[in-house]
């Protein structure tokens, strides 16, 4: 009977990597589409990038239909032998559950969430032909009309959650504290925004409009300029937030912000994160500066937004390419 029952964890353990990698197959050509789409919007035509957008998402379309059918059956193998699976086991093990339950009810600690102290983050930038750029980039928009930021809840996130999201984009509080490792300072101290909008409300005209205004949804429709996909997956490279911006230019089109282990991130933790790659879903890259939002990992003590991002962007929008350095502490 073991022999069996390992046989049957193999074939388990088989299923699920295949079905993981049909996942990132789906999730890759979900997001090829979504590219096309964006192009075939915008008129892109064959003479630009050499091929056309209507047929080749035609194609891709099927083959999102084969790997959604595939998925489904996958799904379907691994419960059925799971069940099977599963039944066997209890009965092997239920005398030894019954021993263990007086020792464990009296020593049991809830374990916490395996995160790291360190959030690791990442961004990437693609123009329309799919090839990566280090272009500074901007959004040039109609400040009258706020931007559309649509929140995928594919974690299930409490709304708890959700609000620590929307305060990280659209809060005008502010806080105090040291700046004094930050950017140059007299003081010691400086002022801080909680969310984007407060922060944007400060800066001044620019040569191209920095969005101001926010309205934060939640769909699975990607219908708004800046879409965050919350994640139950853990991202196999340790991130916990990644932002990919397509751009025409140095103009921004659309940005995708994914939040991984989504469920598993504190309040505060899941409003830092998206605070972070909101910054670079306006336009910001990476400081040097391990003290500001900005860094490539999320460790500083004080993970809003500083006078020194909103300094940053003043310069972005005023066509000025930033340096790593833009908040050194030099």
């Amino acid at each position: 009977m073991t022999q069996r029952l390992q046989a049957k964890e193999d074939s388990i353990k088989q299923l699920r990597s295949h079905l993981e990698h049909l996942t990132n197959e789906l999730s890759k050509t979900t997001e090829y589409i979504q590219l096309l789409e964006l192009q075939d919007g915008l008129r892109v035509k064959k003479d630009d990038f050499g091929f056309e957008p209507e047929q080749e998402i035609s194609d891709l379309l099927q083959k999102q239909n084969t790997i959604s059918h595939e998925i489904i059956l996958v799904r379907k193998r691994i419960q059925k032998l799971s069940a099977k699976t599963i039944l066997k086991i209890e009965l092997l093990i239920l005398p030894i559950v019954v021993i263990l339950l007086f020792f464990v009810a009296a020593n049991y600690v809830i374990p916490s969430a395996n995160i790291d102290s360190t959030i690791k983050t990442r961004y990437v930038t693609e123009n329309l032909q799919g090839t990566t750029t280090d272009d500074f980039m901007y959004w040039d928009v109609n400040n009258q009309t706020p931007m559309v930021v649509t929140i995928e809840n594919n974690a299930k996130v409490t709304d708890q959650k959700i609000q620590s999201i929307e305060n990280a984009i659209t809060s005008t509080e502010t806080i105090t504290g040291d700046s004094s490792q930050l950017y140059h300072s007299n003081s010691g101290t400086g002022k801080y925004f909680i969310g984007w909008q407060g922060a944007l409300e400060t800066a001044p005209v620019t040569k191209h409009n920095i969005p101001e205004k926010f309205n934060v949804i939640q769909s699975s429709n990607e219908e708004g300029q800046i879409v965050i996909t919350l994640s139950k997956i853990k991202d196999r490279d340790g991130y916990y937030g990644t932002t990919r911006t397509i751009v025409n230019g140095n103009q921004i089109l659309k940005v995708f912000i994914t939040i991984y282990d989504a469920d598993k991130l504190t309040n505060t933790q899941i409003g830092s994160i998206v605070r972070h790659e909101f910054g670079h879903a306006l336009g910001l890259p990476l400081t040097n500066n391990a003290a500001d939002l900005m860094y490539e990992s999320i460790t500083t003590n004080h993970p809003y937004i500083s006078e020194c991002d909103i300094n940053a962007l003043q310069k972005l929008y005023n066509g000025i390419k930033l340096s790593d350095d833009f908040c050194d502490n030099a």
